[in-house]
């Protein structure tokens, strides 16, 4: 767009600057009328001088611009600018009488004044225009840039709090399942007892078919319950399946985050699901330090090699928020592969990994 409204600008430019000097040029082009029609000035000399004076002290020449002007008879005789040969002619002493009745005839034939405006690409006011839409351009593409980094920040924050949310009621569902679980535990183990005590009171006579009927309505009643709880722990099974769903999308959000933003790292789905469920804090070191090795490996302070089994993989652990741990691998391409991330707490379970891997 720069280049577009610049060819416009200065095309419209030349266009306004011919009406007005053009204009400004007819009212003082024949400004010494009493001497012209004395004979004392000769029509051309007039003219030249009276257009000479004023294009003298034009800010718009000294800027680079043009202004071509012609001054020519009706007939086709050039008034101005004035040629060598009609200079050398009009050189010889005139009569100012006959210099009078040749000016008077100049001035019946009809005269004619045009204007030609002509900016030079080159020129001050041609690289002002210029520099003036790329700046406003980039003004608008730097505003641009702001709202969509602030838009960004406010999503990342957004997903923050939504994970948040998510392992808040990870958690409470954990708890509950627990608990229904315990339940469960001792339910069925009334459910044994209550099936040997049936058993025994089956088996002694002086029962009476009463109170074995009274027996039986209790073991069906706490069968019921049992049914109940087992109705409730497969919708339990349920919500912590579809929390799984949410975490599995969680992590493909990540994912193209990361390959959006890192294009030399390869982090795999563990690493990147072991991310998720960390801190908001110990996420944000962690990022860092990818956001480190992509850039410049070099910058990152390794603490140690691990090697795989075979010993033909090498790895690199780093250490982050104090407590978190980061694997990581150079790839034939010069790429830094991610196979895991995780804390102090899980390094056993991580480095028994690598080494099979």
């Amino acid at each position: 767009m720069p280049p577009v409204l610049y060819l416009l600008s200065v095309s419209t430019l030349e266009t306004y600057l011919k009406d007005k000097y053009e204009k400004e040029l007819t009212n003082i082009y024949l400004s010494d009328m009493n001497n012209i029609l004395s004979g004392l000035t000769p029509i051309k000399d007039a003219i030249n001088d009276s257009i000479t004076v004023y294009l003298k002290n034009k800010i718009f020449i000294k800027l680079g611009g043009q202004i071509n002007v012609h001054v020519t008879t009706n007939q086709g005789n050039i008034l101005y600018p004035a040629t060598y040969q009609d200079s050398a002619f009009d050189n010889f002493s005139t009569d100012p009488a006959q210099q009078a009745e040749k000016n008077f005839g100049i001035l019946n034939e009809g005269v004619a004044l045009s204007v030609n405006i002509k900016i030079l690409h080159y020129s001050f006011i041609a690289f002002a225009l210029l520099l003036f839409y790329i700046l406003i351009f980039l003004t608008g593409l730097y505003g641009y840039y702001r709202k969509i980094s602030t838009s960004i920040q406010l999503d990342e924050l957004r997903k923050s709090t939504e994970l948040n949310q998510l392992h808040e009621l990870q958690n409470k569902k954990l708890k509950e399942i627990d608990l229904l679980s315990e339940e469960k535990e001792a339910l069925l183990s009334d459910y044994d007892q209550l099936k040997s005590t049936l058993k025994k009171e089956k088996s002694q006579a002086d029962k009476t078919e009463e109170d074995l009927f009274e027996e039986i309505e209790a073991l069906e009643t706490k069968l019921k319950e049992n049914d109940q709880l087992k109705e409730k722990i497969q919708e339990l099974e349920k919500v912590q399946n579809r929390f799984s769903r949410q975490k599995d999308k969680a992590v493909e959000k990540l994912e193209k985050r990361f390959k959006t933003l890192y294009k030399n790292i390869e982090i795999t789905h563990r690493a990147l699901a072991s991310l998720t469920d960390m801190t908001d804090e110990m996420s944000l070191k962690a990022e860092e330090l990818i956001h480190q090795l992509n850039d410049d490996p070099t910058l990152v302070t390794v603490k140690r090699k691990v090697f795989s089994k075979k010993g033909k993989i090498t790895s690199f652990e780093v250490i982050f928020a104090y407590n978190g741990r980061l694997y990581f691998r150079k790839t034939n391409d010069n790429r830094i592969k991610i196979p895991i991330i995780g804390s102090k707490n899980t390094q056993a379970k991580d480095l028994l990994f690598l080494e099979k891997n």
